[in-house]
């Protein structure tokens, strides 16, 4: 999401806009879901690693 962010300030010179919706929920094969959770294990869950 910060990706994009950056990617439409950059394009609109900043003054532009976005809207998103929810669109669905689908579950993980679990694989993935341990490589996840394997990354993201020492962050607070915010995304942002702190505590």
């Amino acid at each position: 999401m910060q990706d994009l962010i950056v990617e439409l300030r950059s394009q609109t010179m900043g003054v532009g806009c976005f809207n998103w919706q929810f669109d669905h929920l689908q579950e993980m094969p679990d694989k993935l879901a341990e490589k996840v959770l394997t990354k993201n294990s020492n962050t607070n869950g915010n995304g942002n690693g702190h505590r």
